[in-house]
Formats: C-alpha cells, sequence, structure tokens
C-alpha cells in the first residue's frame, strides 16, 4: 500500500472536468482509511488538513454507505471551510477600507454583492450617516454560514454526491442557470427552460452558493437574522439558519425541515467550529 500523506492529498490538474475515480487518486482502501482519519478527527473538533478535491470520484456509488458519506464529507468539508475563509477574508478587508476611508476601493465590493453602483460612488458619499448606511448594507452581505447547513445542503442537492449536476457539472448546491450553455439539463424535464448550473471544480460550486445566499433576495431573511445574531454575539447553528431557507426549493417549508433532519440525524453540528490547519 503506498504511503498516504495526510497533510496534503488534492487532485491533479490534469484530472479537470474528466472522469476520475478513486483509484486515479489513491487505492479504495488508502481512500477508506483516509477519510475515517479525516471525519474521526472532524469529530474531535480537531483542524481539517488542506486538501481541496477539484471533483468527486465517479465510483463513489460503489462505497458501502457509511464509508461513502465519511468520504463525501472529508471532501467536504475543507472546501466549505475555506469557502467562508475566503469571505471572512473580504469582510475584514471591507471593515479595512472604511476604516482608512479607501472609498475607491468599495465598487468592486458593491458589484459582486449587488449593491447599488451609485451608494458606492465617492461623489455620492456626502454625510457621515451615508457612510454608515452603506457599510451596514455591505457586511450585513458580506459574512459566512454554519458548516452543518451547508454541509446538509449539499449531502442533499448532491444526493451525497451521486448526482449527475455533481459528477458530470461538480454541482453541489443544485444552482439553476437560464443560460443552458452554462449548465446541465434535467433529463426528467425536457421542456425546462433552466439548467443545473455547471462549475470548472468544486470550490467554484462553494463559492458561488455562499455567494447566492449572500446576494440573491430570496435569502434576505436568512442574512437579517445572521445580522442579529452578530449583534447578540450568538453563535453560528445550522438548524436555526435552516428555517430561513424556505425558498431554496419549490418544496417550500419542506425543505427547511429535510435540511434540519439532516443535520440532525449525522449531528453535522459537530463542525460547527471547524477550522483548517495552518500551513508552516
Amino acid at each position: 500500500m503506498r504511503e498516504l500523506n495526510l497533510e496534503k492529498i488534492e487532485l491533479d490538474k490534469k484530472f479537470l472536468n474528466s472522469k476520475v475515480t478513486s483509484r486515479d487518486l489513491f487505492n479504495k482502501e488508502i481512500a477508506i482509511a483516509w477519510s475515517s482519519h479525516i471525519y474521526d478527527n472532524a469529530r474531535k473538533q480537531l483542524d481539517i488538513p488542506q486538501m481541496f478535491f477539484s471533483q468527486l470520484p465517479s465510483d463513489l456509488k460503489s462505497y458501502e454507505i457509511k464509508k461513502r458519506k465519511k468520504l463525501f464529507i472529508s471532501i467536504m468539508l475543507p472546501l466549505l471551510i475555506r469557502g467562508n475563509d475566503i469571505v471572512n477574508y473580504e469582510r475584514k478587508k471591507l471593515k479595512k477600507i472604511f476604516k482608512n476611508l479607501d472609498l475607491k476601493f468599495l465598487q468592486t465590493f458593491c458589484v459582486k454583492y449587488k449593491v447599488s453602483i451609485d451608494k458606492c460612488m465617492v461623489n455620492n458619499i456626502n454625510t457621515k450617516k451615508d457612510l454608515e448606511k452603506l457599510k451596514d448594507e455591505l457586511l450585513t452581505k458580506i459574512n459566512t454560514f454554519p458548516l452543518s447547513m451547508m454541509l446538509a445542503q449539499a449531502a442533499i442537492e448532491s444526493g451525497w454526491g451521486l448526482s449527475r449536476f455533481a459528477q458530470r457539472g461538480n454541482a453541489l448546491f443544485g444552482q439553476w442557470t437560464w443560460n443552458q450553455n452554462q449548465g446541465i439539463k434535467p433529463k426528467d424535464n425536457i421542456t425546462a427552460k433552466f439548467a443545473v448550473r455547471s462549475f470548472k471544480n468544486l470550490q467554484d460550486s462553494v463559492n458561488s452558493y455562499i455567494l447566492n445566499l449572500n446576494t440573491h433576495r430570496a435569502y434576505e431573511k436568512l442574512r437579517k437574522y445572521r445580522k442579529l445574531m452578530m449583534m447578540k454575539d450568538k453563535l453560528f447553528e445550522g438548524k436555526k439558519f435552516a428555517k430561513y431557507l424556505d425558498r431554496y426549493a419549490e418544496i417550500g417549508y419542506d425543505y427547511v425541515l429535510k435540511v434540519i433532519s439532516m443535520i440532525e440525524s449525522n449531528k453535522f453540528e459537530d463542525f460547527d467550529n471547524l477550522k483548517l490547519k495552518l500551513t508552516s
């Protein structure tokens, strides 16, 4: 059996957008041992190694259910933590911009987070009240989400990594696109005018999902709840956040119950405080 480096395992770029099984990465025995190690350490609240897979193994279905779930979770956790870390970096950067009044850099954030560009024009920020209002609007949108909620949605939307959209298009969260050239059309809905958006890698899918929750008007109540939790200095809890996902799917509040059930049955809230292991 090959030596297993627990600190760094990632797909080589040559595998991008190609069918790749766990045998191409490491043999099945190693895959099971590796994922059990990561999973057990995550349950113990130990930091997660920085291992970022660009796509899911195409032979996930061949794994026994419990082992498949452990492998999926072990692949997902670093990607989700990294997605939150990227947002945290932007949040700190934005606070620094307001502190130093480097307002010329605001427009990039306004475009990305769908805040009216007029509000971000230096010439339109005339008073301290204007500045504080803009700061509050941006910081309300530029923030993180509980890992437990994100992991539950990834498991539901991708069928634990088995869905055609996840396997062929790295689509972990079932995001729609009206540009069918950018996605995969559902097989069971030939007349559909939408497609499930594809991504070049799993991290892009995670980042797009977080941006969607942070910008779409359907999740405004979710962001307001998060802001309230920040003001009260409360921990982010996946089950409580999930109550505001009723507009994520066509089944409405039943989707909320589905996400909460996934979190509870798999004890995903154990993962909410995980961090990536620092590298030298």
